[in-house]
C-alpha cells in the first residue's frame, strides 16, 4: 500500500491544496485507510460506521468524528482542532475539545495534543495526507 500511496502522490494535479478552490480541501472526507493504530483504535472499542474528517480553511479549522460501541451503547464522539498552514500543503495541528455525545467533553492538554499533516495528493474526490509521525491517510469526499 505504501507504494501505491507514493505512485498516487506522483500524479497529484493539485499544486497546492490548502489555498485552492478547485477542487477544495474543504468539506466533510471518509476515512478509508490508515496506518495509524492510535486513530484505528486498535484494542478500544468497536467503531460504527466511518471516522468523519470535516476541514474549513476559512476557518482554520478541522473536526475528527466517529461512532464507538461501548459495551451495548454506541456513542458519538469528536475532537476539533485549530489548523495552522505553513505552506499550501503542510499544516500544523493543534487538538482543541474532545467531545462526547456531542455535550460531554474537555479541553485538550495544551502542550500534548499537536501534530501536522501533509496534504500529498487532491482531486475531487480523494485525498492523500501524510501525518508527522509517518503514518499515511487516504480519504474519500463525501456527498
Amino acid at each position: 500500500m505504501q507504494e501505491l500511496f507514493a505512485d498516487l502522490e506522483q500524479l497529484n494535479p493539485t499544486r497546492n491544496p490548502l489555498r485552492t478552490d478547485k477542487p477544495s480541501v474543504n468539506g466533510d472526507w471518509s476515512l478509508d485507510y490508515t496506518t495509524s493504530d492510535s486513530i484505528l483504535g486498535k484494542g478500544g472499542f468497536e467503531r460504527i460506521g466511518p471516522i468523519v474528517q470535516t476541514i474549513d480553511t476559512t476557518t482554520l479549522s478541522a473536526k475528527n468524528s466517529e461512532v464507538v460501541r461501548y459495551g451495548v451503547i454506541d456513542v458519538p464522539r469528536s475532537v476539533t482542532a485549530e489548523l495552522s498552514p505553513v505552506d499550501g500543503k503542510f499544516t500544523d495541528v493543534k487538538f482543541k475539545r474532545f467531545t462526547f455525545w456531542d455535550n460531554i467533553g474537555f479541553d485538550a492538554p495544551e502542550m500534548k495534543f499537536r501534530g501536522a499533516l501533509d496534504v500529498t495528493y487532491l482531486d475531487d474526490e480523494v485525498r492523500l495526507t501524510r501525518g508527522d509521525k509517518g503514518n499515511i491517510f487516504v480519504l474519500t469526499r463525501m456527498e
